[in-house]
């Protein structure tokens, strides 16, 4: 599951905004997603960076945030009842996932 995001660059310090309003800090992205098949596994991650930033904001590349949630990833919400769980950003090796529209 993916939720679309706003990309937001000023100088050189950028952050994504969720549809909620929530702000996601350039230090919590990690890594963009690359698709190569038709199955969600069917990708690998390449280190988000500067360079990325600017090539987004340069050419006003649509972004999406990789989510998950209790149905998603059910093992990540072990103890939390039925229906509680709240939508957060998946994470790879602690960073958070891009994905280029």
């Amino acid at each position: 599951m993916k939720e679309k995001v706003k990309f937001v660059m000023v100088d050189n310090d950028y952050s994504f905004i969720l549809e909620d309003g929530t702000v996601i800090e350039k230090d919590r992205i990690g890594w963009i997603a690359h698709d190569y098949g038709n199955y969600p596994e069917d990708s690998f991650y390449e280190k988000f960076c500067l360079d990325n930033a600017f090539f987004v904001a340069n050419n006003g590349i649509e972004c999406e945030i990789e989510m998950m949630d209790e149905f998603t990833n059910p093992e990540e919400y072990e103890g939390v009842p039925l229906f509680e769980g709240e939508r957060k950003p998946k994470l790879y090796k602690g960073k958070i996932i891009i994905h280029f529209l």
